[in-house]
């Protein structure tokens, strides 16, 4: 958790909570995509800490954030300047009833599918087929289940309906006729630019008879009318010190490993030389008994061979002696082996304790999410009371208007017939001194 109350479960990129590589995969699908939404009217859905909403807003005709979390509207708001080009609202993407039909050029929604039920899923992409205009793209991302989940056995508890790519692309289809995929991959390649430029276009090369990748991510874009036909490719160069030491670190080991394969082969070799000079001692050996029942007379040539038997046992005994030495070396190898395999152990203890005080966090933050939308609801409740009250004085204003219209007529009538008898008086009054 960070200085302001953000919770950092990693299932959304908070700006302020350093983790390079989720940088890279959220900056990068907005990145990619600026160009693609120029001078457009864009929806960005689940627009989480608003970052992506305000890359995009540099170059888009306008866009709009929407987030079913208040707090984080919020703090988007007041971390992003708003106007006519950028705005933020609190709402749920399966409810965009707020935004008219056919007003939106480009729904961008990245990693958000895969966080709702199947009853949800085709709400929002039926809110999304609305607001989008007839030649309105979508553009959308999400995990492949086959990379993220089953090649780990990983289980992410804030994923309720991941998608394998055809399942995805099938859902798509459902109200889109084109649909076409990119892959998003962390990968090691070689680069060729300039260290002046602070920022470079670069192009982007891969030959697919060589080379196919695995990707963790896929990003989809999808609309009833023609594609565009610029590209969403992109390199993002970012992680080079992080993973230069860490791959120091392995051909580090690697060597190691392949020094200890060779002396282990060589002791092997050792072994195998030992129990073959074994065999051939033992089988002159009984070759020798044999002979000396027959030469016993010949006393030098049994001296001899006596001699040639101590040096043979000799060679032995330091053959031996070289194995034990090399056989303490190894059992100092893999104490060492096993020490790095206990730290191992150490250090996934506490990642897993570190994921458990997490998850506790996410329900404590449900818990505190529960109650304040019991009191957003309280207060939409006492606001339509204000304006059924406002409307009602509205009307009574009106009519007490009406009602004084009609005084002011009825009061000039009076005035006009009590200005009549008045001149009926006077007539009278010189009418009778004529008589």
């Amino acid at each position: 958790m960070i200085d302001n109350g953000i919770i950092a479960t990693g299932e959304r990129f908070i700006p302020e909570v350093k983790d390079e590589e989720l940088e890279i995969e959220h900056l990068e699908r907005y990145l990619c995509i600026k160009e693609l939404v120029r001078d457009k009217v864009v929806l960005d859905a689940a627009c989480g800490e608003g970052y992506g909403s305000h890359i995009l807003s540099q170059t888009a005709a306008s866009v709009l954030g929407v987030d079913i979390d208040q707090a984080t509207v919020q703090r988007a708001k007041d971390k992003y300047s708003t106007g006519e080009k950028l705005d933020y609202k609190q709402a749920s993407v399966t409810d965009l009833s707020f935004v008219p039909a056919g007003s939106i050029e480009a729904v961008v929604s990245y990693e958000t599918i895969e966080h709702i039920d199947v009853e949800s899923q085709i709400k929002f992409l039926q809110e999304i087929s609305r607001v989008l205009k007839p030649d309105g793209i979508l553009i959308m991302s999400t995990p492949d289940k086959k990379e993220y989940s089953d090649k780990y056995q990983f289980n992410n508890p804030f994923h309720v309906k991941e998608f394998y790519v055809p399942e995805f692309i099938d859902f798509l289809h459902t109200k889109f006729q084109n649909v076409k995929l990119y892959n998003q991959y962390l990968e090691v390649a070689s680069f060729i630019e300039c260290p002046e430029e602070k920022t470079e276009n670069i192009q982007f090369f891969v030959d697919r008879k060589r080379y196919e990748a695995a990707a963790k991510y896929v990003v989809a874009i999808a609309g009833n009318s023609a594609l565009p036909e610029q590209s969403m490719a992109m390199a993002f160069m970012h992680l080079r010190r992080e993973y230069m030491p860490m791959m120091e670190e392995l051909n580090y080991c690697r060597k190691e490993a392949i020094e200890c394969r060779k002396k282990a082969e060589r002791l092997d070799e050792c072994l195998n030389e030992n129990k073959l000079n074994c065999e051939e001692l033992d089988r002159r050996a009984k070759e020798l008994n044999h002979r000396m029942d027959e030469i016993n007379y010949r006393n030098k040539e049994i001296v001899s061979l006596n001699e040639k038997i101590e040096k043979n046992e000799n060679e032995i005994r330091l053959l031996k002696e070289e194995l034990e030495r090399r056989a303490v070396e190894l059992d100092h190898r893999m104490d060492e082996i096993n020490l790095r395999d206990r730290e191992i152990d150490q250090q996934n203890n506490d990642l897993r304790s570190a994921s458990e005080e997490l998850e506790r966090r996410a329900v404590e933050l449900d818990h505190r999410m529960s109650e304040i939308n019991l009191r957003d609801k309280e207060i939409d409740r006492q606001h339509n009371e204000l304006k059924l009250a406002d409307e009602e004085l509205e009307r009574r204003a009106v009519e007490l208007d009406h009602r004084m219209d009609q005084i002011n007529e009825l009061q000039g009538k009076i005035n006009y017939v009590d200005s009549l008898n008045l001149r009926g008086v006077i007539k009278w009054y010189f009418n009778r001194g004529k008589k």
